[in-house]
């Protein structure tokens, strides 16, 4: 049974790898007058070799964190996890709009007042669609989401494959529910009443294994079970008429 661990509210930074200087001194001792004299062959080659050595081993050193770094920076990369936060312009981020007019969704960014970025749609009966180009298997995935006089659907889809083809956690102003779009066709795993908060909210939705389940504001709605479907990609869809914002979605690959 694979462990689900619930999502923190992330934030990603980017870290600048400095260069690394290396810097050989060459002493000369110099002695006095009375005790001076020229260095043998023999003294002279020693000396180059072993300046010749220690030259070596910081080469050797920074190739070894340069390495370092990269095997670190492919760590990151490969960690399973994304998390998209809006930007100065609409659909400029890793969250790609894939179905809907973008024109007509009227899509303006702003900044809230506790400083973040927000997206805000406006829909009239429109199906919007915006998704991420990863795939994932097991997952779980937060967005962070309000709605302004809004009649219709918010959802994540995951093990999205096409319009016909995906797996979904959506809230309406009746009801919240998992479920399965299989060829067109409606399965649903779980079903309960609910509504659309009227303040800023987090849908949260897992899939591990057979297992679903979903979540509003950190509690515990919906648990439902399914077959296995292999990996899909992951996303926001959005139906209706009104006005929905949009400030943070992340997903995160879950191990066992």
């Amino acid at each position: 049974m694979k462990q689900i661990v619930n999502l923190k509210q992330m934030k990603t930074s980017k870290s600048n790898l400095s260069a690394i200087t290396i810097i050989v001194f060459v002493l000369f001792l110099i002695g006095t007058i009375s005790s001076c004299g020229t260095k043998s062959s023999t003294e002279e080659t020693a000396e180059q070799t072993h300046e010749a050595e220690e030259a070596e081993g910081h080469e050797h050193d920074s190739e070894e964190a340069e390495h370092h770094d990269h095997d670190e920076a492919s760590a990151n990369e490969g960690s399973g996890s994304i998390m998209w936060m809006p930007s100065g312009q609409p659909f400029s981020g890793q969250l790609k709009l894939v179905e809907g007019d973008a024109q007509k969704l009227n899509a303006e960014t702003s900044t809230d007042s506790d400083g973040t970025k927000v997206l805000s749609l406006s829909l009239s009966g429109d199906r919007v669609l915006l998704l991420f180009y990863e795939t994932f298997e097991d997952l779980g995935s937060n967005l962070q989401f309000k709605t302004d006089g809004f009649q219709g659907q918010v959802a994540i889809v995951h093990h999205y494959i096409d319009a016909s083809n995906y797996d979904y956690l959506s809230l309406t102003n009746t009801s919240m529910q998992l479920g399965r779009k299989e060829n067109g066709k409606d399965k649903i795993f779980d079903k309960k009443e609910n509504k659309l908060p009227g303040d800023w909210a987090t849908l949260t939705v897992s899939s591990a294994g057979e297992h679903y389940k979903g979540s509003l504001n950190g509690k515990l709605v919906n648990h439902g079970h399914g077959k296995t479907k292999p990996g899909g990609r992951v996303g926001i869809l959005l139906e209706g008429n009104g006005k929905v914002m949009l400030k943070m979605m992340e997903v995160m690959k879950l191990t066992e």
